[in-house]
């Protein structure tokens, strides 16, 4: 027992004399998350990309734990690129589709592995003469309860990408 507090529920009545519920350990609520560019063909990308070749990338996220099945919500995943040089800055849902990068409905009861595949078609990504260095980074959250709190975050970086044009026109 504790101190008297002061509770969001019940018209803030506090609580005297209430126990702690001690949460469960990391051993029943885990969670790794990945990113990758891969070809069209889903095997990895090279760092060096032609601007005239599709690609896809691919978001996954493992749950190791029974509490996640009792957990549901929003997946939203995105992947950002800095440009390094002249360039502009963006994120890939921006050029793509925003809707193309949430996995919505999602509930733990129905499987602890999300993966989301989204295909990124020929030309999307802006390149100049000379080619266009990135610094690449994908992102997560889990939104609960239709867009609600964000429960879960993760990022991982991506390093550097080049994208180049192989049929440059003349001046």
């Amino acid at each position: 027992m504790t101190d008297t507090i002061v509770n969001p529920c019940y018209d803030n009545d506090p609580l005297d004399g209430y126990t702690e519920i001690a949460l469960p350990s990391e051993q029943y609520l885990k969670a790794f998350w990945d990113v990758d560019i891969l070809t069209s063909q889903q095997k990895p990308a090279s760092k060096i990309i032609r601007s005239d070749e599709a690609f896809t990338v691919r978001f996954r996220v493992v749950l190791i734990g029974e509490l996640w099945c009792c957990i549901s919500g929003d997946w939203c995943f995105n992947l950002g690129f800095s440009s390094i040089g002249k360039g502009t800055d963006f994120d890939l849902s921006d050029l793509v589709g925003k809707d193309k990068f949430w996995v919505k409905g999602w509930q733990g009861c129905g499987g602890r592995c999300v993966e989301l595949l989204v295909p990124v078609p020929a030309g999307t990504i802006p390149t100049d003469y000379c080619g266009s260095l990135y610094e690449c980074g994908g992102w997560f959250e889990l939104h609960c309860c239709d867009r609600g709190p964000v429960v879960v975050v993760g990022m991982e970086a991506l390093e550097e990408q080049f994208f180049f044009r192989e049929n440059t026109p003349a001046c």
